[in-house]
C-alpha cells in the first residue's frame, strides 16, 4: 500500500501562490504591539560592582548615529544579565536583551527619541543594578573625518606639537643617515601645521651613551605648569636587550635640554614603559621590568619621578609579578587610575588587560580582560585622547598582510572602574571637537542565534557561545573528536544581504597561528554559495594575521557556514596540533527578507478520503510504502493515523536517500508508543554498521548515530511517558541534537560524532524497522510525520507545536469561539488590505508566535483548518 504525501506541502504552496498579492502589499510586517502594562520604573541604588556603558553608532552609507552598542562588565560571579530600555527617565523600562553575553547592539531606534539603559545583574543571591545611561541618536557632524581600520590610515589633526606662546614645538628621537646614533630633534611651526627648523637639542656630545644604540617605547611629553619636556624611553645596545636601561631627556621648549641618564632606575632593568603625570603634576614612571632571578618583563613596576622628572625617587608599587605584561599605559578617568598592558608576546597579537585602583598607593584590582583575546589581531598599546570627550586604545600590528592596517585603533570607554574597547572596520571622528563615531557595516545579526558546528563539542563549551556576546566565551571541540577541517554554522532566522564576518579566532602564545578558511551562504540550508575563500597560504594577508580577521562579503543569506580548513603555527607550519576552538563570530549585514519557514522534504498527515489515503497534491513523488500489517486507523484523539502493531514485517519505507548527504535535518511526528526493548521508531542508513535512528519506546526517547556499528553509537535519551500522545520534533545541527516534546526543548547533546552524510548514498529510510534484523518492529502509532533536510529552529518547532496544543482559540481570529474557515477568510482578506477589514483578535492570528501577523501565519491556519 502506499501513501502519498500530505497535502499540507500543497497548501503550504497554495498558500505562496494565493498571497502573491498580500506579499506586495504588506512587505512590512504588521507587528503586535505588547498587550502587558508599562515597563517597570528604574532602579535608583546601583552596585559600584557594574559597569555600563554605550556608543551611539553609524551604518555604513548612513548620515546618522541611530544604533547603539551597549557594553557591560562586572566583578560579580554571574552569568546572566537583564537590560532594560525606556524612552523616559522614570519609567517604562522593559528588557530588551537577556543572557550571558556583555554586548548588545540596539537596533531599533528613532530620531528624535531619547534612550534609557539599566543593566540587572543577577547573582546566586540577590539582584543588582547598573547607573542608568542616555543616548540620543543624532544626524552626525558635518566635516568628520574617516580612519580606516581594515586597510589603514592615519588621524588626523588640525594641529600638532606642544604650543607655547605663538609658537608650536615638536620633539622626536631620531638617528644621522647611516649611524646608529640617537639625538632629539626639535622643529617648531607657527600654525602647528608646517613644521621646520629642525634643532639637535640632545645627543652623544652630552652622554657617550647615545652614540650608538637602538631605542625603543619612546614616550615625549609638555608638562605646561613646569614648562617642561620630558623624554623617557628603552634604551639598548645596537643588538640585543640585555641592558634594559632608561634614557631620560628633558628641556625646555626653545631653551636647553639635558641628557641625565642611560642607566637602570634604581639598579632595576626597565623595558616597555610609560610616563604618567597626575593631576598634581606628580611624575611616575611605568615599567615592564623584572626583580631579581625573574625573566625580562615579569613584573611591572611603577616609580615616583623627582620634581624635576629627570630621575626615581621610589617604588610606588609593583603589579603582575610574573605574568609578564608589556606595553604599559596609565589614565586617569573619572577619579580611577587606568592601567592598560598587553601580554608578551614577540612581535605577534596578544591578549589585552587593564587594572584599576582609586589610588596608586592603594590596591590595584586584579587584571581585567579587554576586547577579545588578541586585541584584534594587535598589541595593546597608548591611548588617543579627544578632548578629553572620547577616546582611542592605539594598538600596534607588527605582523600584518601588504595593503592592511599597521594599527587597529578601538572607541575606548569607561565607567564605573570598568573600560570597553572593541572593533570597527572604520569610525568617523574629529580631533579638534572630540567626535567619536563607530561605523559597522550594517547591523549586527548574528548574536544570539541558532549556532551549530559540525564536529562534536566539549560540552561545557558548546557551539552557541561563539554567538553570544561575550569575546571570552569560545566553542571547543571535544578532545577526543577533534578533527579538521570544520565549520560552524550560524542561522540568521532571516534572509539578509552580508557585508562584514568578524571572526575572533584562538591562538596560542608561543605558537600563534594564522587560520584558512572559506565562507559559504545558503538561503535554504540545502543549496550553498561560496562567499570568501581565504586559503591561499601564499597570500600574505592571510599569512601574517593572527588571532581575528575582518572580512568583507556580498551576498544573501539565512544561513552563514564558516568552513574552517586548517590552522597554521608560524613555528611548525606542518604540524597543526591545535584543538577546534573559535572565541567569537559576528556577522554584520542588512535583513532584506522573513525567512520562510522550510519545506519538508516529505510530509504525511495520514489523513483518509472513505477509507483511502489523500491522494498526492504536491505532484512530487515521495511515497511511503506500508507493509505488513501497516495501515490507517482511527485514534479516538487524532483521528486517521498510521498504525504499526509491532508484527513481523509490518513497517513504512520512506524514499530512498531522504537524508543522503545531510549535516542537519529535523524528524517531526505525532506518536504514542507501546514498545519496549530492542527496535527502532525511524532510522536512516546503509546497515547495521552505518545507521542513525531514534526510538519512542513508553517509557523513554532515545537517539543513536553511527558509522562504526553499537560501538561508536553516541546520542541522547529522554525519559517520558510515551504511552500517551506527544509531539516529538527532533532536529539535528551539526554535532548537536535536540529534543522537543509538544514545542518544548528538553534534550540537547553537542558531541554528536557522525552525520547521516558519513552514510554515503543511498540510505534506505524506514518509520518501524530496524536495520538489525532481530530487533523487533516498532509498536505505537503516528500521526503528522514531516523530514526536512534543515535543522528547524526552536521557533519554527515551537510553532508548528503551538495551532495542535493550544486548541481552537488560535487562529480565532474573528472572535467567534471556533477556528474555521471565516477565520481563514478573514485573515487573507486582511493581509491583502481589502478595504475595511479588521482582525477582531490580532494575538490570535499570530499562529507562528514571532510577533508578526503575515502570510506564514496565514499557511499554518490554513493547515489547522483543513486537520478539523
Amino acid at each position: 500500500m502506499k501513501l502519498r504525501q500530505s497535502c499540507d506541502r500543497a497548501l503550504r504552496r497554495a498558500a505562496a501562490v494565493l498571497c502573491g498579492a498580500a506579499i506586495s502589499l504588506a512587505a512590512i510586517p504588521h507587528t503586535i504591539l505588547p498587550s502587558h502594562a508599562a515597563g517597570q520604573k528604574p532602579t535608583s541604588v546601583v552596585s559600584s560592582d557594574i559597569g555600563l556603558v554605550g556608543n551611539l553608532f553609524s551604518i555604513s552609507g548612513s548620515d546618522a548615529a541611530d544604533h547603539a552598542q551597549l557594553q557591560w562588565a562586572t566583578t560579580l560571579k554571574a552569568d546572566n544579565y537583564i537590560l532594560y530600555r525606556s524612552t523616559t527617565p522614570e519609567d517604562g523600562f522593559e528588557p530588551v536583551y537577556q543572557g550571558g553575553g556583555t554586548s548588545w547592539d540596539d537596533n531599533s531606534m528613532e530620531l528624535g527619541k531619547t534612550y534609557y539603559y539599566q543593566l540587572a545583574v543577577t547573582t546566586d543571591t540577590q539582584t543588582l543594578y547598573s547607573s542608568v545611561k542616555t543616548l540620543e541618536p543624532s544626524a552626525l557632524p558635518q566635516g568628520l573625518n574617516t580612519y580606516d581600520n581594515q586597510k589603514g590610515s592615519g588621524l588626523v589633526y588640525e594641529t600638532s606639537g606642544y604650543r607655547v606662546g605663538d609658537t608650536y614645538y615638536s620633539y622626536s628621537l631620531k638617528s644621522h643617515p647611516g649611524s646608529n646614533d640617537i639625538y632629539l630633534a626639535e622643529t617648531t611651526s607657527n600654525d602647528g601645521r608646517r613644521f621646520g627648523n629642525e634643532r639637535n637639542v640632545a645627543d652623544s656630545s652630552q652622554n657617550a651613551d647615545l652614540a650608538s644604540c637602538k631605542i625603543e617605547s619612546v614616550h615625549i611629553d609638555y608638562v605646561a605648569a613646569k614648562n617642561k619636556v620630558v623624554v623617557w624611553a628603552h634604551w639598548e645596545q645596537p643588538s640585543g636587550y640585555n641592558d634594559g636601561k632608561a634614557l631620560v631627556i628633558t628641556g625646555t621648549p626653545g631653551g636647553s635640554f639635558t641628557v641625565h641618564h642611560v642607566y637602570n632606575p634604581l639598579g632595576i632593568q626597565v623595558r616597555d614603559m610609560a610616563i604618567f603625570f597626575d593631576d598634581d603634576n606628580a611624575g611616575y614612571l611605568i615599567a615592564a621590568a623584572n626583580k631579581p632571578g625573574q625573566g625580562a618583563n615579569a613584573t611591572m613596576y611603577i616609580f615616583r619621578m623627582t620634581d624635576d622628572y629627570s630621575g626615581v625617587t621610589e617604588i610606588v608599587t609593583t603589579l603582575f609579578e610574573d605574568q609578564y605584561r608589556e606595553f604599559p599605559n596609565l589614565i586617569k578617568r573619572n577619579g580611577y587610575y587606568f592601567l592598560f598592558t598587553s601580554q608578551a608576546a614577540g612581535w605577534y597579537p596578544s591578549s589585552g588587560a587593564y587594572s584599576v585602583t582609586d589610588d596608586l598607593y592603594g590596591d590595584w584590582s586584579e587584571l581585567r580582560m579587554i576586547g577579545n583575546t588578541s586585541t584584534f589581531s594587535s598589541q595593546s598599546g597608548w591611548i588617543v585622547n579627544l578632548k578629553d570627550r572620547n577616546y582611542l586604545m592605539h594598538a600596534y600590528r607588527w605582523v600584518k598582510g601588504t595593503g592592511t592596517s599597521g594599527t587597529t585603533l578601538c572607541p575606548l570607554y569607561f565607567d564605573n572602574g570598568f573600560a570597553f574597547y572593541d572593533y570597527c572596520p572604520s569610525f568617523l571622528y574629529s580631533t579638534s571637537t572630540g567626535d567619536l563615531y563607530p561605523v559597522q557595516q550594517g547591523e549586527l545579526l548574528s548574536q544570539d542565534k541558532p549556532a551549530a558546528a559540525s564536529i562534536a563539542a566539549d560540552p561545557k563549551y558548546p557551539p552557541y557561545r561563539v554567538v553570544d556576546g561575550n569575546y571570552n566565551n569560545s566553542f571547543i571541540a571535544d578532545e577526543d573528536h577533534k578533527k579538521w577541517p570544520f565549520y560552524l554554522q550560524i542561522d540568521l532566522e532571516q534572509v539578509c544581504e552580508l557585508a562584514n564576518i568578524q571572526t575572533s579566532w584562538n591562538i596560542v602564545k608561543g605558537s600563534e597561528a594564522y587560520y584558512t578558511y572559506t565562507v559559504e551562504g545558503s538561503t535554504d540550508g540545502i543549496t550553498w554559495t561560496k562567499l570568501l575563500d581565504r586559503t591561499d597560504k601564499n597570500d600574505d594577508t592571510i599569512s601574517n594575521t593572527y588571532g581575528f580577521n575582518s572580512d568583507m562579503l556580498t551576498g544573501r543569506a539565512r544561513y552563514v557556514r564558516l568552513n574552517v580548513t586548517g590552522a597554521v603555527p608560524h613555528n611548525n607550519p606542518n604540524n597543526n596540533w591545535y584543538t577546534p576552538r573559535v572565541y567569537e563570530v559576528r556577522i554584520y549585514g542588512t535583513p532584506v527578507q522573513k525567512a520562510e519557514l522550510p519545506m519538508p522534504a516529505v510530509e504525511y498527515d495520514f489523513e483518509t478520503v472513505n477509507g483511502t489515503a489523500v491522494p498526492d497534491l504536491s505532484g512530487n513523488g515521495g511515497d511511503m510504502q506500508l507493509s505488513g500489517q501497516a495501515a490507517l486507523a482511527q485514534d479516538p484523539e487524532k483521528g486517521a493515523v498510521l498504525l504499526l502493531d509491532g508484527s513481523a514485517n509490518t513497517y513504512g519505507a520512506l524514499p530512498v536517500g531522504l537524508l543522503d548527504g545531510c549535516h542537519d535535518y529535523t524528524v517531526i511526528m505525532d506518536a504514542r508508543s507501546e514498545s519496549d526493548g530492542d527496535f527502532f521508531t525511524f532510522t536512516s542508513g546503509q546497515d547495521r554498521d552505518q545507521y542513525l535512528f531514534f526510538k519512542i519506546a513508553k517509557d523513554h526517547f532515545r537517539f543513536q548515530t553511527t558509522v562504526d556499528t553499537w560501538r561508536g553509537e553516541t546520542g541522547l535519551r529522554y525519559d517520558l511517558d510515551g504511552t500517551k500522545w506527544h509531539r516529538y520534533a527532533f532536529s539535528v545541527n551539526g554535532s548537536t541534537a535536540r529534543l522537543y516534546i509538544d514545542g518544548n526543548l528538553v534534550a540537547e547533546e553537542p558531541t554528536l560524532t557522525t552525520h547521516a552524510a558519513d552514510m554515503g548514498k543511498n540510505q534506505v529510510c524506514y518509520l518501524g524497522k530496524s536495520l538489525y534484523e532481530e530487533d523487533a518492529n516498532f509498536n505505537g502509532a503516528v500521526d503528522h510525520l514531516a523530514v526536512y533536510r534543515q535543522a528547524l529552529t526552536a521557533a519554527e518547532i515551537a510553532a508548528l507545536a503551538a495551532p495542535s496544543q493550544t486548541g481552537a482559540l488560535i487562529g480565532d481570529v474573528n472572535a467567534d469561539d471556533v477556528c474555521d474557515v471565516l477565520d481563514l477568510i478573514l485573515l487573507q482578506k486582511w493581509l491583502l488590505a481589502v478595504p475595511g477589514i479588521r482582525l477582531t483578535d490580532s494575538n490570535a492570528a499570530d499562529l507562528d508566535q514571532d510577533d508578526d501577523v503575515d502570510v506564514f501565519d496565514l499557511a499554518y491556519l490554513k493547515r489547522e483548518v483543513l486537520r478539523q
